[in-house]
């Protein structure tokens, strides 16, 4: 059971790591195809939108397809896209390459998510999901500083391939692997949308949406960002590897913070924590690129991470909570919205480093922030009104 979680665990590692590395080395793309930072950023949008449009509507368009094939077919045709990125000449190849590399991975990480729940008895569902979006988290700690540090040593294209590679060995892996008959179960696109139009999960959704936009209106750019302190090559990779540690302890201890004080407060706690240090890094940017700075920035970093990611499994908690009957189409839905607030960012922080000085993008991190902070405190008041009036309908 371990080692079929394992694969499953390895793909999504895989996808997180190609996912983060980019931002590490926007600057090399936007060197080597003559484009501009700004038009660089938007290979983040293709992808998250690719990914944030087509997971729900190819999850429903192969709903009747075996499993084993599906996460099979999902993890080559990202082997392939890779593939076609490092070998990309100029930026609409690349551009191209990133579309299918979204959608592979939007059919990917849901129905790895659905499989893992169905080879486990039900009091271990909630450890086989924490153990194949692990692969994520590791990725972001190990996978995207390592892949930018491959590609400072070399070239940006050097990670692609490494990707393509592992991405095949792990395909056949999953091939070998994996029982031959898992239970079909998908939900149809019609019955996606009337759950996400529910007024709590819409609400809950919304939440995700502009918490992922506070991370990556930053985030995408964050090695022209740390340039302006003079790191660069090698140190990009270093300050990725602290921020993606900080990552996965967050998500890591997150999931424990809920359990001592509930969902609710550990998101506010979260968020809360993402409008100040966002801020703070963007008064330290704009006082200054000195070396005290640059410390200054680092160590803000990593509480960033920390608190980013600290929320992510609280939130989950909390839409799980919502549509108690439909776990896994629900976080299919929260995957998607985090995909679309990374669109959301990428293009925001796109618009901002063309016409404002880069801490600006900081600082509309923490405005996004903000207003997570805000629809919650809606949503929560809707629910609270909601239980005084009809306490039934509530539960």
């Amino acid at each position: 059971m371990l080692k079929r979680l394992l694969w499953l665990s390895i793909g999504t590692f895989l996808i997180g790591a190609e996912s983060f590395v980019v931002a590490g080395v926007l600057p090399e793309i936007a060197h080597d195809t003559g484009s501009t930072l700004a038009a660089c950023g938007q290979l983040v949008t293709a992808y998250a939108l690719a990914y944030a449009i087509g997971s729900p509507v190819l999850a429903t368009v192969f709903s009747r397809l075996p499993r084993k094939p599906m996460l099979v077919g999902a993890l080559v045709a990202f082997a392939i896209a890779n593939a076609l990125a490092a070998a990309a000449t100029n930026l609409p190849l690349l551009m191209a390459a990133r579309v299918l590399l979204g959608i592979s991975a939007g059919l990917f990480i849901p129905t790895a998510n659905a499989v893992a729940v169905q080879l486990v008895p039900p009091e271990m569902r909630g450890r086989a999901i924490a153990t194949v979006i692990g692969g994520m988290t590791v990725a972001v700690a190990l996978g995207a500083p390592l892949g930018t540090f491959i590609a400072t040593q070399t070239s940006w294209r050097m990670p692609f391939a490494l990707v393509a590679v592992i991405s095949l060995i792990a395909s056949a892996g999953l091939a070998i692997g994996m029982p031959g008959k898992l239970p079909i179960t998908s939900a149809s696109l019609r019955q996606r949308l009337a759950l996400a139009a529910e007024p709590r999960v819409l609400k809950t959704l919304l939440v995700t949406l502009f918490w992922a936009m506070s991370s990556f209106v930053l985030f995408v750019y964050i090695a022209p960002f740390l340039g302006r302190f003079g790191i660069h090559g090698w140190e990009i990779s270093g300050a990725f590897f602290l921020f993606g540690v900080a990552s996965a302890a967050g998500n890591a201890y997150g999931g424990v913070i809920v359990d001592r004080i509930g969902s609710l407060r550990t998101i506010v706690a979260a968020l809360s924590t993402m409008v100040l240090v966002l801020g703070a890094i963007g008064t330290a940017a704009a006082l200054g690129t000195g070396t005290v700075n640059a410390v200054v920035v680092l160590a803000l970093m990593v509480v960033w991470g920390a608190a980013g990611w600290a929320f992510y499994p609280a939130q989950s908690a909390r839409l799980v909570e919502a549509a108690p009957a439909a776990p896994v189409v629900v976080l299919s839905l929260n995957s998607s919205a985090l995909f679309f607030g990374q669109a959301g960012g990428a293009a925001v922080g796109s618009l901002i480093q063309q016409a404002l000085p880069l801490p600006d993008l900081a600082f509309a991190g923490a405005v996004s922030a903000l207003i997570a902070l805000g629809v919650l405190a809606w949503a929560q008041q809707a629910l609270t009104a909601r239980r005084e009036t009809c306490p039934e309908a509530a539960e």
